[in-house]
């Protein structure tokens, strides 16, 4: 039971490192989204704060960067999981991606294209 308990443990914290990238990358688009809106609500230039508004698009591919590195490592527990004869489905929220592909079915025809 301790093995399962430690495991459960991490992967709790997994998810919610997960949620809050994903959070963070909400945050970042609405605050990119406000600062766009904004600036053509004061009828200003395309130019005004574009400094600014390129470093918070930078921010967001930055935290996609982040997000595709957290999904490696939920892979590889993943992997750890399996090679200590811990069930797949013992943890874990939400819809899981297929196995074999790694895309959920609902996106398989989006990824062969």
């Amino acid at each position: 039971m301790h093995k399962i308990e430690v495991a459960k443990n991490v992967a709790d914290k997994l998810f919610a490192t997960e949620h809050a990238v994903d959070e963070a990358m909400v945050s970042a688009s609405r605050f990119l989204e406000s600062m766009v809106e904004a600036r053509r609500e004061l009828n200003l230039s395309a130019v005004a704060g574009e400094v600014a508004t390129s470093r918070v698009a930078e921010a967001i591919s930055a935290l996609s960067e982040a997000r595709r590195s957290v999904m490696a490592a939920h892979g590889a527990l993943a992997n750890l999981q399996s090679k200590m004869g811990m069930g797949d489905n013992e943890f874990g929220q939400g819809q899981k991606p297929d196995q074999e592909s790694g895309v959920r079915p609902a996106l398989r025809v989006a990824a062969s294209q």
